[in-house]
């Protein structure tokens, strides 16, 4: 299936699930997380700030800065489509940009890639190889490029497609965690 079609498709599935269900599922995708070695290892996380309907990501910033971990949020570069993470302090001040989501403002300190030592990649569809579609942009694609820590996307079982076509720039996460 073509890959526009699919996220469509899985977007609108997401879309139609039940809100106490999708945080309750949220919630046991963070607790699966929290479980692998790579959060275990992790000093400084990388993670997007969720919007409905993709996966909760607010459970996972809380209990990294419960337990001393710190947190970078990605921020939007155009043109290009390329992306850099800042870090994402309680409280620190976040700026509307394109397509609403909310990015640290540039006073925030930039996390160099080295830095990270976990990225939660998101995304939309999934297949078993770690390999996935996002949201269109490629900005993902762009960043895992030359990324030299672990690499851990969340998804519901709605969201794993075997049939998931890829292509020559695609770089796949190092593991999927299916709820």
């Amino acid at each position: 299936m073509e890959k526009g079609k699919l996220r469509t498709e899985t977007l609108k599935l997401l879309t139609s699930l039940d809100k106490t269900e999708h945080n309750e599922k949220s919630l046991k995708l963070a607790e699966l997380l929290f479980e692998t070695e790579e959060w275990k290892r992790a000093h400084f996380v990388g993670i997007t700030l969720s919007r409905h309907p993709e996966i909760g990501t607010e459970a996972i910033i809380r209990r990294a800065w419960e337990t001393g971990k710190k947190i970078a949020i990605p921020e939007t570069l155009y043109p290009g489509h390329r992306m850099q993470f800042r870090e994402y302090e309680n409280g620190d001040q976040l700026i509307k940009k394109k397509f609403d989501l909310m990015e640290p403002s540039e006073k925030a300190k930039l996390v160099p890639k080295s830095e990270l030592s976990l990225l939660v990649v998101p995304g939309v569809v999934f297949n078993s190889a770690g390999y996935r579609i996002g949201f269109g942009g490629g900005f993902y694609d762009r960043y895992l490029m030359d990324f030299p820590g672990d690499t851990i996307s969340l998804a519901f079982s709605e969201q794993v497609n075997e049939e998931l076509v890829t292509e020559d720039h695609d770089i796949p996460v190092q593991k999927v965690l299916v709820i």
